[in-house]
């Protein structure tokens, strides 16, 4: 029942989310930071950051956004309905078969960067032209034909703005630049997104560490902390969640949201499989990222974070913008050839990643783990007539919760299997509110138990968060820092009292004595102590009365 991760070639840490389109500010300091950024990504160029690799004429008044796009676009996931935003472009209605992509009056669909052969047209174009040295191709391409006054060399709204249509224009000439403005967009957005979730993720710091009260000194890694609040592909697409059931408590029309997302991360995923370069500034590996904070400061320093986060989307999208290699892994994807694409405004699910990372630590933290009663379902073991052959209270699970949650316990559809939270220094304590509480509002069952079994039995368990990416996909590892125990279903009864899980040697209250019952008395039977979440084998040894507080 174990679902391996896939084998690695690429290792960096990466996510993704965007808001609406041109959700940032225009404020003059909002605008020197992005210029500022984007002039550091050209000198941070020079030091070489590297991803970890496994071997295993005259403009018309006729703007982009009057042109009409199709309404069936294969990969088109902007919704423009109600918005009249700069730069967004009106969904009209006008079929699939009715562009012409030669001709920009018909309107535009993604098919046409195909269609047009326009990664072939490019890469002739750079042959046939020279730039000024060490000047952005995107900057190069723009001048030369007749776009200069835009720049999209970083992320600038203000100078990044949908290409006038110039009379007579070759539609290729305008495809191309029409896509760096949608590829800056896109990053525009994730970027606008990151940072306004910025006090949402203050508030859940505050909410998680008074729901589990972890030590202050428990310590998260920095490293680890900037996958997770970098975004999407922090919540592991690679186990094959359904991300629809992530999203029922976050918005209504999850499915279709859903959709969104998942449209939305193939964009970066294609261009990183087909060019692994494009991740190296969203997660540059050095010597900070092993630094450690303690969960008492992580609040102050979310600010600091997040600008960091920040930093490296504009650096991405500096380097995809100068480089023609890493601006083709985006635009012959098509997927930016019909609109400025965009993803839901989420910024809760933006951080379920970042908060399933703090509870985990904070679990940890408090010696509380996670425990697995592999090939079981604990619900149909209490109502499917085993009840008669058990010496242990099941009542309590008639029926699993919204959250998937049956009394103390959480069931994985993923593995068949069911998990619950054991505190090794007060094992009678139940947590059935708490998953109920989390899994409500903060994580998710597959993010915090099936991330952390998966790590576990990948002998990752205790290595900062990765994300690896190959050509079956992108997987996050390790996102839950959880140690997750197997209980041993090789305990025969009671006189063994090393078998507690498969993976380590019991905690101390295992089968001591319980209640008011002699240990030894001959006349009553012996009550042993179990921790609350226990579903090993011996609960169904009639002969064995337990306790689980």
């Amino acid at each position: 029942m174990v679902a391996g991760v896939v084998p690695s070639v690429l290792l960096f840490c990466l996510g993704v989310h965007v808001s609406k389109a041109l959700a940032l500010p225009h404020s003059p300091s909002f605008q020197h930071a992005l210029e500022a950024s984007s002039h550091d990504a050209g000198e941070d160029a020079a030091e070489g950051s590297v991803l970890r690799v496994r071997m295993d004429g005259a403009a018309s008044a006729v703007m982009a956004a009057d042109i009409p796009q199709t309404t069936q676009q294969s990969q088109d996931i902007t919704s423009t309905e109600g918005r009249n935003e700069t730069g967004v472009i009106p969904n009209l209605s006008i079929s699939r078969q009715q562009v012409n992509c030669s001709d920009l009056s018909t309107g535009r669909d993604n098919k046409c960067w195909e269609e047009l052969q326009l990664t072939t047209w490019v890469q002739n174009w750079i042959v046939g032209n020279t730039c000024y040295e060490n000047e952005p191709f995107s900057s190069c391409f723009l001048r030369k034909v007749g776009y200069p006054e835009l720049d999209c060399t970083g992320i600038k709204l203000a100078t990044c703005t949908p290409p006038p249509i110039q009379e007579g224009m070759d539609s290729r000439v305008f495809y191309v630049a029409y896509n760096f403005y949608a590829v800056n967009q896109y990053f525009g957005s994730w970027y606008s997104a990151v940072g306004g979730a910025a006090t949402l993720a203050g508030f859940n710091v505050d909410a998680i560490v008074q729901l589990l009260d972890p030590p202050d000194d428990s310590n998260l890694i920095l490293g680890s902390i900037l996958i997770a609040l970098t975004g999407i592909f922090a919540v592991a697409p690679g186990l094959g969640f359904n991300v629809g059931s992530l999203l029922d408590n976050v918005v209504a029309d999850s499915a279709k949201v859903a959709d969104s997302l998942r449209l939305g991360l193939t964009f970066v995923e294609n261009a990183i499989i087909g060019f692994p370069q494009v991740g190296r500034w969203l997660y540059p590996i050095d010597t900070g990222a092993s630094q450690s904070i303690q969960i008492a400061d992580l609040k102050g320093r979310l600010g600091e974070l997040i600008q960091t986060v920040q930093g490296n989307l504009n650096k991405t999208v500096a380097s995809v913008m100068a480089d023609p290699t890493e601006f083709l892994a985006f635009a012959s994807q098509g997927n930016f050839t019909a609109s400025a694409p965009s993803l839901p405004d989420q910024q809760q699910y933006l951080l379920y990643g970042f908060n399933t990372y703090v509870i985990s630590v904070a679990l940890a933290g408090n010696n509380i783990y996670g425990t697995i009663a592999q090939d079981t379902n604990v619900q149909a073991l209490a109502t499917n007539g085993s009840q008669e052959w058990l010496n242990y209270d099941l009542s309590d699970c008639q029926g699993y919760n919204s959250e998937n949650v049956c009394d103390t316990w959480w069931y994985s559809g993923n593995y068949a299997s069911t998990f619950g939270l054991d505190h090794f220094s007060h094992i009678d304590r139940g947590f059935g509110d708490v998953m109920t509480t989390l899994f409500q509002q903060y994580t998710t069952g597959q993010l915090l138990f099936d991330n952390a079994y998966a790590c576990n039995q990948n002998g990752n368990y205790g290595q900062p968060v990765s994300v690896t990416v190959n050509a079956g996909g992108i997987n996050t590892q390790c996102l839950s820092q959880l140690r997750v125990l197997t209980w041993d279903m090789s305990c025969a009864d009671v006189s063994n009292k090393e078998c507690e899980f498969l993976e380590q040697g019991p905690q101390g209250q295992w089968l001591s004595n319980c209640g008011s019952e002699s240990y030894f008395s001959v006349m009553d039977d012996p009550v042993y102590c179990v921790p609350h979440s226990y579903l090993g084998p011996l609960i169904m040894k009639k002969n064995n009365k337990l306790d689980r507080g």
